[in-house]
C-alpha cells in the first residue's frame, strides 16, 4: 500500500567517508546507495543511505527541508529524496489518475477511434511503470527481480518512445485539422500535458529499476537518453503551444484562443518544473574520472 510519510536523509548519520568523498567528487549515487565512483581511487559500495521520517506535508516542503542542510547533504539528497517520494508515495499514483481521467474524456469522443487504440498503448505505458514502481518498493528482493527487470525495462523504453513519438502526431493533427472542435483540441492538449508532466518520473523509475539490479552505466545511460528524448518531446509541445499563442494575437484563433488561456498556466508549469529537471538529472557526484 502506498504510503504518505515522506523520508528524507539522516545528514546526522552520513559517514564521514561519504561525506569526504562527495567533497572531492569520488562519489556516486544511485538508487539511495554511494558508490565510490570510476577514477576515484576506491571501489564497491561506501554506504546505504540512511533515511528518516519527516514532517514535512508536501513535496515542496521536503525539497526545501533537504536544500536547508549543508551542501554536501543538499547535494546527497535533493534527487534522492524525490525519488523516494516517486516510489513510495501517491506522488505518480495521483498524476497516472488525472491521466487516466483525460484518456477517460477523449475515448468519449466517438469521433477518435483512432486516439482510442492508442490510448491503450499510453494504459500500457501506465501499467509497466506501476510494475516498475512495485519491484522498486522492497529493497531485499534486489536479487530476485532481476530476470523480472531486464524485459521490463526494455518495454517501458519502447512504449516510452511510442507515446512521444504519438504526442508529435497528435498535436499535429490538433494544429492543422479542422475537424479538431474546441473540446477535443482541449482534451488532447491537456492530455499530452499530464504525459509530459509523468513521463520524467516514468523516466527515473528506468533509471532506478536499472540501478537496482546493478547495472549502474546503462542506468546512467537510460537517464541521459530519457532526458533527451523528453526534453525533444517538451520542445514540440513548447511550440505547439506558442503557435496557439501566436494565432491569438494575430486574431486567428477564434475559439481557439479560450483553449489556449484553459491550458496556459498548466503549460507554463510544465515548463518550468523543477521536479522533472531533477529527475532526469544526473545522480550528484557522478563523475571523478
Amino acid at each position: 500500500m502506498l504510503q504518505e510519510t515522506i523520508w528524507i536523509i539522516d545528514q546526522a548519520k552520513l559517514k564521514p567517508v561519504l561525506i569526504q568523498a562527495m567533497a572531492e567528487g569520488k562519489a556516486a549515487i544511485h538508487d539511495g546507495v554511494a558508490y565510490w565512483a570510476e577514477g576515484s581511487g576506491g571501489s564497491g559500495i561506501i554506504q546505504h543511505l540512511p533515511f528518516k521520517e519527516s514532517a514535512a506535508k508536501s513535496v515542496e516542503e521536503a525539497l526545501k527541508m533537504a536544500q536547508a542542510t549543508t551542501v554536501i547533504a543538499a547535494a546527497v539528497s535533493t534527487g534522492i529524496i524525490l525519488a523516494a517520494i516517486v516510489v513510495q508515495t501517491k506522488y505518480l499514483a495521483k498524476k497516472l489518475d488525472k491521466i487516466q481521467a483525460a484518456v477517460d474524456v477523449i475515448a468519449q469522443d466517438v469521433r477518435s477511434q483512432h486516439i482510442v487504440f492508442y490510448m491503450g498503448k499510453i494504459s500500457e505505458y501506465v501499467g509497466l511503470v506501476e510494475a516498475a514502481r512495485t519491484l522498486l518498493q522492497d529493497r531485499s528482493l534486489a536479487s530476485e527481480i532481476r530476470e523480472l527487470a531486464i524485459p521490463l525495462l526494455t518495454s517501458m523504453a519502447a512504449k516510452r518512445n511510442e507515446i512521444l513519438s504519438f504526442i508529435d502526431n497528435i498535436l499535429a493533427m490538433a494544429k492543422s485539422s479542422k475537424d479538431v472542435s474546441p473540446t477535443h483540441l482541449t482534451s488532447i492538449t491537456n492530455f499530452a500535458q499530464l504525459m509530459l508532466d509523468m513521463m520524467p518520473a516514468g523516466i527515473h523509475i528506468e533509471y532506478l529499476l536499472c540501478a537496482r539490479i546493478g547495472k549502474l552505466r546503462l542506468a546512467e545511460h537510460i537517464l541521459l537518453d530519457g532526458a533527451g528524448r523528453f526534453n525533444d518531446g517538451l520542445q514540440v509541445f513548447r511550440r505547439f503551444m506558442n503557435g496557439l499563442h501566436q494565432e491569438m494575437i494575430r486574431g486567428g484563433a477564434g475559439a481557439r484562443s479560450e483553449v489556449y488561456r484553459s491550458l496556459e498556466a498548466n503549460a507554463r508549469q510544465l515548463f518550468q518544473s523543477e521536479h522533472g529537471k531533477i529527475l532526469l538529472s544526473l545522480p550528484a557526484g557522478r563523475a571523478a574520472s
